[in-house]
């Protein structure tokens, strides 16, 4: 069942909202489907919420000093398409300062697929 266009900016706009705020928990348990499959750049997929719930757990307590700025947003027939600028340090990888492209499709007000794609840059 598609979603019309206006719901599903509402949902995206929720979903940019939370992630704005660093509420990828809340995020997550609202937003994903239970068999969603999330890509980063050209690492293997993790395919599950509650494989991709476990990994949050580990990487977002080590995030401190966040920020995410939205700078672009397409909504269009069941996908949504956002472009981030994203600075924040992480104990286990270190200082983030990048821009991100994440494309998401939806299937009944969920994400079922989602691709992100960034190159990372130390911040200094």
């Amino acid at each position: 069942m598609k979603s019309t266009s206006s719901h599903l900016k509402q949902l995206v706009d929720e979903l940019n909202n939370l992630i704005k705020d660093f509420r990828y928990e809340e995020a997550l348990d609202k937003f994903y489907d239970e068999n969603v499959v999330s890509c980063e750049n050209d690492k293997p997929p993790i395919v599950g919420l509650a494989a991709y719930k476990e990994r949050a757990k580990i990487f977002l307590p080590e995030v401190s000093n966040y920020s995410a700025q939205l700078l672009n947003v397409i909504v269009s027939d069941d996908i949504s398409a956002t472009e981030w600028h994203y600075k924040f340090d992480n104990t286990l990888t270190g200082p983030w300062d990048c821009s991100q492209i994440s494309v998401q499709r939806w299937k009944n007000g969920k994400i079922v697929h989602e691709r992100h794609n960034y190159k990372t840059m130390v911040s200094g």
